[in-house]
């Protein structure tokens, strides 16, 4: 540049109102979003009503699986047993069977809905379990319980549980033996074992892990007398039904769910459980009652109070094992080699 020349000086751009309002815009933008995200939110937390009217809604399509497990029989099992062309049952058990010993009774309806002769050997109050691993004659009650039961008709002896029978109030002991000293174990087909939830009421344990066959518990007393009937008797089929959806009445006559109530062997519910792993161990067959037949849904229509079922109770029962009977029983040809 020449020295008398002058330097033109270069425009500075004004700070105008433009920018502040880009700035304006962006903030705006900025908080749109973030309310945006907030009422998003506060949505989400809320969630959606549900229309709490079932009535028509159809329920069945949440029903729960069973635990049902339906054996075949063995055909070698009944290889040079001759077919009398007639089905006889054996029901063993407590107060589903006891209750009622008339034309609407548990067992009487299984017999009519299958067209059978079913002895109904039931004791009232009576139980899987056994209160003493051994005998104690200072509690006789024991001989009504499922394993002395299945050793009157081992040993074919009645005497004794025909005395102690006769000791007893309710004329239902003593007219169940009466019907035991009947039956001829040569012609029965099918034992079914049904017991209602007395032996988790009475807090019987549900198991003894460190001896399976421990008949005071209520999976020992099944098991062992399950093996015993096999054992005598191989040519039978055996069908054991769970207890149904019960409550508990504790000391104060206070009800409680058995699903949920753990009086320290657990729910009714594990018995349950077990006692299908026994049927399993055992290789018989086993009907869940507790989900398919009377159920914390249904057991108010069935059931007369805590434990005991009405007539409509029972016929469910009986239409229950009878469909099986009638419909699902088969046999298989055993592969195994010799």
């Amino acid at each position: 540049m020449k020295p008398n020349e002058t330097m033109e000086e270069t425009p500075v751009p004004k700070k105008g109102g433009s920018q502040f309002i880009l700035h304006l815009i962006l903030l705006a933008a900025i908080l749109l979003i973030a309310a945006i995200a907030v009422y998003r939110l506060y949505k989400w937390n809320q969630g959606t009503p549900l229309d709490t009217n079932t009535d028509e809604i159809d329920t069945s399509q949440f029903d729960i699986e069973t635990l049902d497990m339906i054996i075949p029989m063995d055909s070698s099992l009944l290889a040079g047993r001759e077919d009398d062309g007639e089905t006889t049952i054996l029901c063993l058990g407590n107060n589903p069977f006891s209750d009622d010993r008339g034309s609407t009774g548990l067992a009487a309806q299984i017999a009519s809905k299958t067209n059978s002769t079913v002895y109904d050997c039931g004791f009232p109050d009576s139980s899987a379990a056994c209160k003493y691993p051994i005998y104690n004659p200072e509690y006789t009650k024991d001989h009504f319980n499922l394993f002395y039961v299945v050793e009157c008709f081992r040993n074919n002896e009645f005497t004794a549980i025909s005395s102690i029978a006769n000791d007893e109030a309710d004329p239902r002991y003593a007219e169940t033996v009466e019907v035991m000293k009947t039956v001829d174990m040569n012609k029965v087909d099918i034992i079914i074992i049904m017991y209602d939830s007395t032996d988790y009421n009475m807090g019987t344990p549900s198991d003894n892990p460190d001896n399976p066959n421990d008949v005071t518990a209520f999976t020992g007393g099944l098991r062992t007398t399950i093996e015993n009937i096999k054992s005598t008797w191989p040519y039978i089929r055996i069908f054991v039904m769970s207890p149904t959806y019960a409550r508990y009445m504790d000391e104060n006559g206070d009800l409680h769910n058995g699903t949920t109530t753990d009086m320290g062997n657990g729910t009714l519910n594990h018995y349950l459980v077990k006692e299908s792993d026994v049927a399993m161990d055992c290789g018989v067959s086993f009907i869940d009652n507790y989900f398919g037949t009377i159920n914390e849904d249904n057991y108010q229509e069935y059931m007369t109070d805590h434990l005991h079922y009405n007539n409509a109770g029972r016929e469910k029962l009986a239409e229950r094992i009878a469909d099986i009977i009638n419909n699902r029983m088969g046999t298989v040809t055993s592969t195994s080699a010799e």
